[in-house]
């Protein structure tokens, strides 16, 4: 648990940044708070701002873009600490997915929904999947 399985590294929550430890702390069972801090880790490096937009004219969000292990990846504009595609929540401000608080609770309520295959290859490289 907790394991990066292509290093050996352990990241901890205690590692993280105070407002991720905080808000992980605040919306996962302690349980899984050590894969939480993982999984954030490996899709943002714990930059709050992170942003991976892979979204264009000619390839707009759900547009099929590569293939990768048999899994088809599509454009996405993910933000935050937990990549949150906001593709998937049209109606919201994107931007709102930068705020801490707004990207930890909607993984929180992804994750209540999916489990970890939400971030597969993330989960996958941890071994919790």
């Amino acid at each position: 648990m907790g394991r990066f399985m292509s290093t050996g590294l352990i990241v901890k929550l205690s590692d993280a940044p105070r407002d991720l430890q905080r808000n992980i702390r605040a919306f996962w069972p302690k349980s899984e708070w050590e894969n939480a801090a993982n999984i954030a880790y490996l899709e943002s490096g714990w930059d709050a701002n992170a942003t991976n937009d892979t979204t264009s004219q000619d390839t707009p969000c759900g547009t099929v873009i590569a293939q990768r292990n048999g899994v088809e990846i599509t454009a996405e504009y993910s933000l935050g600490y937990f990549q949150i595609n906001s593709c998937n929540f049209p109606t919201w401000d994107a931007q709102s997915l930068l705020d801490p608080y707004q990207n930890c609770g909607t993984a929180h309520m992804i994750w209540d929904q999916q489990g970890w295959a939400a971030w597969y290859f993330s989960a996958q490289a941890l071994g919790i999947l």
